[in-house]
């Protein structure tokens, strides 16, 4: 089911530039509902936790203006259905995907040079004034451009499961009792 809300997801994402609430908020709902089931108070506890979690380490990006709401909810989905462990992993692995893309997307179209620029502004200035004193990228610079993030969760999320599955047989030979 994660599987294909990612899918739809970056889909969406790619074509739109948007992620619907009915994906994400539904994806949460469900993350949430499977894994009671499956577990009961436990379940429920580690859906709202895991979701917490996620959402939790995406929302400073979307109040620095770096990713949207969406990519908020949609990780918050992946916490939902993988608890707050797994979704630690997961949001980790996303936000190192995110940034690889970034790099891949400046590489690719010129914009690294204007970017070490910037930033070798910003710290001339602070070694003189010691201030600190961002200077945010110029419209139409290739840093100010937005991607579809939500390819850097699915990206992530995938590479947290597969990650997460072949640990499963080592460590439950290792912590289950052969009795």
């Amino acid at each position: 089911m994660l599987l294909l809300i990612l899918t739809c997801a970056v889909w969406i994402d790619v074509s739109q530039h948007r992620i619907p609430n009915t994906l994400s908020l539904g994806g949460i709902v469900l993350g949430i509902a499977l894994q009671t089931w499956t577990s009961g108070i436990s379940g429920l506890v580690a859906g709202l936790s895991g979701m917490a979690v996620a959402g939790a380490i995406f929302l400073p990006f979307y109040l620095l203006h770096g990713m949207g709401a969406g990519d908020v909810k949609l990780m918050g989905a992946v916490g939902a259905f993988l608890g707050p462990h797994d979704a630690l992993l997961a949001t980790g692995l996303s936000l190192g995907a995110g940034g690889a893309i970034a790099f891949i997307i400046l590489l690719v179209r010129g914009g690294l040079a204007p970017l070490a620029r910037r930033y070798w502004a910003t710290l001339k200035c602070f070694l003189v004034t010691r201030k600190l004193i961002h200077q945010p990228p110029a419209r139409g610079e290739v840093a100010a451009m937005k991607f579809p993030y939500a390819a850097a969760i699915g990206i992530g999320t995938v590479t947290a499961m597969w990650w997460l599955s072949l640990l499963q047989g080592p460590l439950e030979m290792i912590f289950v009792s052969t009795g």
